[in-house]
Parts: C-alpha cells; sequence; structure tokens
C-alpha cells in the first residue's frame, strides 16, 4: 500500500509548480477585454517592432545575421508564448479583429513562429481599416466639395452665375459636418455669412429665374476664401486621406 506522504508531497510539488507560475503571469490581464487589455496587446506588438528595428540595425552594421522572425531565440520564443496566452492561442485572429494587424506590420511573424500555420479567416475585418477608409471618403467629399464651390465662384464665363452658391456652400458645411476632426472648426467660418448668402440667392434667383448674376463682391470673395481653407485644410492631412480623389478630380 502506497504512503500517503508520497500524496502530499505531489501535492506540495503541484501547488509550489502552480504558485510559481502565477508569479511569473503577474503583468498578464485579469481578463481579455477593456481598454487595459487592448493596451497590453499593443506593448507586445511595440516589443516585436523593436526587435524588428534592432535586427535590422544590427544586419546593417555586419555585427550579425538578423533573424528571420522576431519571434525567434530564447526571447522571441517567450515573446511568443505571451502573444499566445494573451490571445487564447489566436493571436492572428485577435489582433485583426483589434485593428492591430495593419498597424504593426511585423506581428506577422506569429505566422512562422509556431509549429502550424495559423491563417487569417477571411470573414473577419479590421475595425482599423475600416475606420480609415470612412475617414478617408468623408474628406474626398470634402475636398471635392470645396474646389466645386471654389470653381463656381472663380468662372467669370459661368452661364448661371453664382446661382447655386447657397447650395454648394450648405454641401461644404454638410460635408464638414460628418467629416469632424481637425475640419470640424472651419463649421464657423461657414457659418459667418451663410444667412447672406442664402438670402442674396433666393431673391435674385427665384421666380424670374435670373440668368448669371452674381454674389456681391465682398460676399463673393467670403465664399471664396471658406472654399480655400477648407481645401489647405484638407490637402494638409497625410496623402493616404486625399489622394484617392485625384483622378476624379482631373477627369472632371
Amino acid at each position: 500500500m502506497e504512503r500517503q506522504g508520497a500524496l502530499f508531497t505531489r501535492v506540495r510539488e503541484e501547488a509550489s509548480t502552480s504558485a510559481a507560475e502565477k508569479q511569473t503571469r503577474h503583468h498578464e490581464p485579469l481578463w481579455p477585454t477593456g481598454p487595459k487589455y487592448h493596451r497590453y496587446l499593443i506593448q507586445l506588438c511595440v516589443r516585436v517592432t523593436l526587435a524588428c528595428e534592432r535586427a535590422a540595425r544590427a544586419d546593417a552594421d555586419g555585427a550579425s545575421p538578423p533573424p528571420r522572425s522576431p519571434f525567434e531565440g530564447v526571447a522571441g520564443a517567450e515573446l511568443f508564448k505571451e502573444f499566445n496566452r494573451a490571445c487564447a492561442g489566436r493571436p492572428l485572429e485577435v489582433l485583426h479583429e483589434r485593428g492591430l494587424l495593419e498597424l504593426f506590420p511585423h506581428v506577422r511573424g506569429l505566422q512562422r513562429a509556431g509549429e502550424e500555420r495559423l491563417p487569417i479567416p477571411p470573414v473577419l475585418r479590421s475595425p482599423g481599416w475600416s475606420h480609415f477608409s470612412t475617414a478617408a471618403a468623408k474628406m474626398q467629399r470634402l475636398l471635392s466639395a470645396a474646389r466645386a464651390l471654389r470653381e463656381a465662384l472663380a468662372d467669370p464665363d459661368a452661364r448661371d452665375g453664382h446661382k447655386y452658391a447657397a447650395h454648394q456652400t450648405a454641401l461644404v458645411y454638410n460635408c464638414l459636418n460628418h467629416a469632424g476632426g481637425e475640419a470640424w472648426g472651419l463649421r464657423a467660418r461657414v457659418e459667418e455669412r451663410f444667412d447672406e448668402v442664402k438670402k442674396f440667392c433666393d431673391e435674385t434667383f427665384g421666380a424670374d429665374e435670373t440668368f448669371g448674376a452674381r454674389l456681391p463682391p465682398d460676399l463673393a470673395e467670403w465664399a471664396l476664401g471658406v472654399a480655400e481653407e477648407v481645401e489647405a485644410c484638407v490637402l494638409g492631412l497625410p496623402p493616404k486621406l486625399t489622394e484617392g480623389l485625384g483622378p476624379v478630380l482631373r477627369s472632371c
């Protein structure tokens, strides 16, 4: 009959192993949700990026051949384990869902770090790219509206004159509302004299269908200034947010 002491020994060993494991994992989040968890994932991604940068510098200096992946070696293997623990064994899926895979492309080395490939499910959509695409579309609409207003005001041969100046200014204002961000503050510029523009257009282009009439010089100068300010604001943003509209505008 086996002595009970051996059982107690095994229990103590298991307890000590469990305690040691908890001590080595004290830095992990208690639950995989919320901003703290998202921040923890970002920290892991930054560590991967820094490892790749250090390897690139070492390769440029000729100090040592760069590793094929930031997850190679002892430190890399430990980092890979951290990703797996934090993401419940599916790191690429979790990072893709949270839009981090596109922001930190070096993390794709996770595919080569494990024994099996971890493909990204095609049904998943990145919220990061979705947000970027939405923001870019809003900025492109705003840029198009501002340029249309500027060109209409600056064209001396326009058959309808400034007949649609109020509509075009209102469209710029509507696009500013949707764009938000840095462009949001320009709404106040549109509000300064928009009522005057609208009143002039309503009275001038009313039932008698007057063609060729133009805004008073001061109103035309103000509206042109608004269009130019909005256009400059949008063009001051990163090129990726506005360059997609270039071919469309050139073909108009």
